[in-house]
């Protein structure tokens, strides 16, 4: 237990709050010894690799149950899901390295790769706390993300890990009669690919002076500070939306050459949502409205929320006339809001990015794509609603169809929302689809409210993910989160503003385009994914010998007898 308990406490160091990265480079030596020995220690050594792999999930992921006392067994549930890897990955491991022969410094980076790959797709997918998100601030690493994304990162920590494991000496099968002796080549490969790495991340960093010829986009990126609760309160959330209005007419103010301000997730709603009504409205069965009353009050807000986007951009545009909103000198808004769409036999609701000129029109619209299971929805709650009465969702939200490409000032910006940034075949495919049909993104928008977190760790794992967003598809990035972390990001992955945590902020900044072709762009994730592939010979070849060392034990039978 004690080796497993030393890497599930290392690793968490190098994680948020404590950010000590370079522990994440030796952090998986504990594992790894594990897997070098010729037998595992203790009666139940999988049971002791899974405690110290909970404790730590428990540990980096507790900013979870800060939001609602529910969220508890959500925390539970996520961090005992997230157990399965730890212990998968020193099973697969010593499969490859005492059953296949293949030096650990080769199998155990494939390996937690590939589990990495599967955890970003399995039931719906978790890529937060990545093993390479650890080295977020060492900026010239990451610059073969463009590559091989964040798990390429993640592929070099392990590498190196499993280096210094190699070099310690544990009693392994084939040592078991000279026992065991020291080699130094893992150093000497290792360091060698470090050399190699550390060259392409300054050569790419030098090549980020070449930028498009599009001028620079000046943005206003607001963030207050609201923490989340899950008691309805018009009169408290009426008082975010006029406080962020607030904030962004004072930006507009000390900025007047400000052309987009942003908002972060949910904060223009208000107590009055989008409704945008195609067709006829139909009465719900649970009304006590008659069909007329019903109909006119759901007309009643659908125009109220119009003027309330018209009101908005006349204040944040006033003293400027309507020929220079053409010019390119009037302010955009993209902001988060939510939007009910009533159809005759149809209601649905998503969780949705506005662009809004300066004229107060709106301009573009994004459904959320990526929802939150058992934040945004409840797996078949559709056809089980009684399910949404566990827990304190009223209804789930549906997922939108297609990306979206907002324009402003000759700039296209794809936008997304909360944890969509932390996904990155999402991102990824989102921005190759724009590419496409012609809009190919300068820039990607993250809006987010993270007032759910109450400032905890998972703000920082949240921005760690956009910052390999912004490399592996080399564009800017920002993020307006609600009590942060919101950040400027350009396309090498350097943060030039970032705001407080749990505190109010408005970051200011020119952003300028980026031309620099990305390699991730064109292959995804096809290597981690080949890594997936081997981690899948390492399970089939174990539960085959598995099964026919069953057979041949008296609880077996053997076959033709």
């Amino acid at each position: 237990m004690g080796w497993s308990l030393f890497s599930g406490l290392l690793l968490w160091a190098s994680f948020p709050p404590l950010n000590w990265w370079p522990l994440a480079w030796v952090a998986p030596v504990g594992w790894l010894v594990l897997v070098r020995c010729s037998r595992l220690p203790g009666r139940w050594p999988y049971t002791a690799v899974a405690l110290g792999g909970f404790l730590h999930w428990l540990a980096v992921l507790e900013g979870i149950r800060l939001a609602h006392p529910a969220l508890y067994l959500g925390w539970f549930a996520l961090a005992a899901y997230l157990t399965v890897y730890p212990v998968l990955f020193v099973a697969l491991t010593r499969i490859a390295v005492h059953r296949w022969r293949v030096s650990v410094v080769f199998a155990a980076p494939v390996i937690w790769t590939g589990l990495e790959w599967v955890r970003g797709h399995a039931l719906t997918g978790f890529s937060m706390a990545l093993l390479g998100h650890t080295q977020m601030s060492r900026t010239t690493l990451l610059q073969i993300a463009d590559v091989f994304g964040a798990y390429g990162i993640s592929f070099v920590v392990m590498l190196v890990a499993a280096s210094v494991a190699r070099m310690v000496p544990v009693t392994t099968d084939r040592e078991a009669l000279s026992g065991p002796r020291r080699v130094w080549w893992p150093a000497v490969s290792t360091s060698l690919v470090l050399a190699l790495l550390m060259t392409y991340g300054i050569w790419r960093q030098h090549s980020a002076a070449v930028h498009t010829p599009l001028p620079p986009l000046r943005v206003a990126l607001i963030q207050g500070s609201f923490d989340t609760i899950f008691e309805f309160d018009p009169e408290r959330d009426r008082n975010i939306f006029l406080r962020y209005r607030e904030l962004s007419e004072q930006a507009a103010a000390r900025h007047p050459a400000v052309q987009l301000i942003v908002w972060p997730e949910s904060m223009f709603s208000g107590d009055l949502a989008e409704i945008l009504i195609d067709g006829p409205i139909a009465l719900p069965p649970e009304a006590s409205l008659s069909a007329d009353e019903y109909r006119q009050r759901v007309q009643t807000r659908a125009e109220a929320f119009g003027y309330k986007v018209e009101d908005t951009a006349r204040r944040l545009n006033s003293g400027r006339k309507p020929r220079e909103f053409a010019s390119g000198f009037g302010i955009h808004l993209i902001v988060g809001t939510d939007t009910l769409q009533l159809k005759a036999d149809l209601t649905q609701r998503y969780n949705s990015a506005l662009c809004i000129s300066p004229s107060g029109q709106v301009t573009g619209r994004y459904y959320k794509m990526h929802r939150v299971m058992f934040g945004e929805y409840i797996p078949w709650g559709g056809h089980f609603p009684w399910l949404y009465g566990l827990t304190p969702m009223s209804q789930g939200l549906d997922s939108g169809p297609s990306p979206a490409c907002f324009q402003v000032a000759g700039w296209n910006l794809a936008p997304s929302i909360c944890f969509e940034s932390t996904v990155p075949h999402l991102i990824r495919r989102q921005v190759n689809q724009l590419r496409q049909a012609g809009t190919r993104p300068d820039a990607l928008v993250n809006v987010t409210n993270d007032g759910w977190f109450w400032g905890s760790g998972i703000l920082d794992l949240q921005l760690a993910c956009a910052v390999f967003r912004a490399i592996e598809n080399r564009v800017p990035v920002l993020v307006s989160a609600n009590t942060g972390v919101s950040a400027v990001i350009d396309g090498s992955g350097r943060i030039h503003e970032r705001g407080p945590r749990r505190g109010e902020s408005t970051l200011y900044s020119e952003i300028r385009g980026d031309n620099r072709h990305s390699w991730y762009r064109w292959i995804g994730d096809i290597p981690a994914g080949l890594c997936a592939l081997f981690c899948l010979a390492a399970a089939i070849f174990g539960i085959a010998k598995r099964y026919s060392a069953l057979q041949e034990t008296d609880f077996g039978i053997k076959p033709g007898k």
